[in-house]
């Protein structure tokens, strides 16, 4: 899956019947996100979201299980804009997340604890060329490339100390660069097409 912010969405379809091809092989129904785009009209916005660990409830310990010590903070700053690079013809939206986690948890013995920091950016783009009114040529790109970089340690839960230097560094990297470019075309009244390519890393 990729992690897309939420100012990049412009609605949420919900289908169950009746959509076209590009959906592929769906039996029941489809949730379809489309990504925003630009008009003629030149905007602009900002958006932060903030969650404090302090602000978390606790998890409930299970036998063999410990979780009250698991949190995380996290914040993501957004800023994006959107306008005409040609009046009626060629549109542009592009957004830039700002992001910053740090997720601590424990094993599920309590003997050891993990502390992350994962703080890679989100970016994203879309641009919209209509050709003329019977042919319409988008193209959209996204990158939620992260790497987690995390410790673990030797901890005395009721004393709240260390009892280790930790490990090395661990590192996993999530995410990729996502793209697409789609061709609609209205050929007469009765019959249009769409050709779509993409590709996710």
């Amino acid at each position: 899956f990729s992690s897309v912010p939420f100012a990049f969405y412009k609605e949420f379809q919900v289908k169950t019947g009746g959509y076209s091809v590009e959906f592929g092989r769906t039996t029941g129904g489809v949730i379809n996100a489309v990504t925003r785009s630009g008009t003629n009209d030149f905007g602009f916005g900002s958006e932060i979201t903030w969650e404090p660990d302090f602000l978390q409830s606790s998890k409930t310990n299970r036998p063999g299980i410990l979780g009250e010590y698991d949190e995380y903070n996290r914040t993501n700053y957004d800023i994006y804009a959107s306008g005409p690079i040609i009046r009626d013809k060629l549109f542009f939206f592009a957004l830039y997340e700002f992001r910053d986690y740090n997720p601590v948890n424990t094993d599920d013995s309590g003997i050891r604890f993990e502390d992350a920091q994962e703080d890679d950016d989100f970016w994203g783009a879309k641009v919209d060329w209509q050709i003329n009114d019977s042919h319409l040529l988008e193209f959209m790109g996204f990158s939620d490339e992260n790497t987690s970089e995390a410790v673990t340690y030797g901890y005395d839960f009721e004393t709240g100390e260390r009892l280790d230097e930790g490990s090395e560094p661990i590192f996993v990297d999530t995410g990729g660069r996502n793209w697409n470019a789609t061709y609609t075309g209205y050929m007469t009244d009765n019959l249009s097409m769409k050709l779509m390519y993409g590709e996710t890393e």
